[in-house]
């Protein structure tokens, strides 16, 4: 098996532009395995970024592996280059039709040793599991989220895999869909007094950015298990900008609603669509400070952003995630007509602990 290792940026365009169908083909072929259904297919403006546009602040990798030409698996690291730079998310697939010969081990190696030579030592992954498989099997063994809610069947393939190369399963998340109107159509209750909500689409107004950085960056302590997965993220006006023009530059076109309580940030929520499925909505962040809860905020700007959305967009309907442990935030869901579409697993590993267990074994 050949592996080639593609940081974003480090080929011109010419060159991406002649492997990109065939990496869309095979990203295609995964999500039609996974029986997440086709609002899940690659979109190419995404794809092709990943491989060609470095970014200021966060970057991807992707490691393509070939037998006799073909794609037969494929792995993608997420980076920040701020914070948090002992961290990679990270996620790899093979064709079904060559899996159980020892290909997804081999990548996963090779992906765990280039980023370990960087100092990339705390992995972080996901696997997606449609309902019918989660509960195909209720008598079966079933591994428990360290988070104390949720749990994964162990005979799963991806829970299988991830558990059998030294991943710790930490949260379980719920993926839900509504259509748009239906959130659009619950009754906002009163704001509590000194409270306000703005919405726009597109771009973080210029005088919004500082409150919107503040909100991402509590994003990174304040919700649930963040500290899992990371430590507290940098943000300013200048990434939150930076953020906007990356979004931009796919095709990717935001939403978003703002609580705040005179000028100080309180909360924000946004929902996301691309130039190359409109129609389809992908919730983002939504936060609500931790020292702003209780006041209702959450429903209320849900609310407001798919009002919003309905208003500037052909949204049909939207996807979110949640822990399951965030009961309140579901429960605002439910009542807007979420369902259960999928579940999520998040996964941590740390390659320093393992290279120790490593050489304990030799000695």
């Amino acid at each position: 098996m050949e592996i080639t290792h593609i940081p974003a940026g480090s080929r011109g365009a010419a060159d991406i532009d002649e492997i990109l169908a065939e990496v869309i083909d095979f990203d295609a072929l995964i999500n039609r395995a996974s029986g997440l259904g086709s609002d899940f297919d690659p979109l190419p403006a995404e794809v092709r970024g990943q491989l060609l546009d470095p970014g200021e602040y966060t970057t991807t990798e992707t490691w393509i592996a070939r037998r006799g030409g073909t794609i037969v698996a494929k792995g993608i690291a997420w980076l920040s280059l701020r914070d948090n730079l002992d961290v990679a998310e990270i996620w790899c697939a093979v064709d079904p039709r060559h899996r159980r010969r020892g290909l997804g081990s081999r990548l996963l190696e090779h992906m765990e040793d280039s980023l370990r030579d960087r100092g990339r030592t705390r992995l972080t992954s996901f696997c997606d599991i449609p309902p019918s498989a989660r509960d195909a099997e209720p008598r079966g063994g079933h591994i428990a989220a360290d988070s104390g809610s949720g749990s994964l069947p162990t005979d799963l393939p991806e829970v299988s895999f991830l558990t059998s190369h030294g991943f710790a399963f930490k949260q379980l998340e719920r993926c839900s869909v509504a259509q748009t109107g239906t959130a659009a159509s619950m009754i906002a209750g009163e704001l509590a007094p000194g409270y306000s909500i703005e919405t726009w689409h597109g771009p973080t107004p210029s005088d919004r950015r500082k409150q919107i950085a503040l909100l991402h960056q509590r994003m990174s302590t304040d919700a649930p298990g963040s500290a899992e997965f990371g430590t507290e993220e940098a943000w300013d006006a200048a990434r939150v900008r930076a953020l906007d023009e990356q979004r931009a530059a796919k095709g990717e076109r935001m939403h978003t609603a703002l609580a705040l309580r005179g000028e100080s940030a309180a909360g924000f929520t946004e929902i996301a669509h691309f130039d190359d499925r409109p129609e389809i909505g992908w919730q983002g962040a939504t936060l609500v400070a931790a020292d702003h809860r209780g006041h209702g905020l959450g429903a209320a700007l849900k609310i407001a952003n798919h009002r919003s959305l309905t208003e500037s967009s052909g949204v049909e309907r939207v996807y979110t995630w949640n822990a399951v442990e965030n009961r309140w935030m579901l429960a605002i869901n439910d009542r807007a007509g979420f369902a259960t579409w999928a579940w999520v697993g998040l996964w941590t590993k740390s390659l320093h602990w393992e290279r120790l267990a490593r050489l304990d074994r030799m000695l």
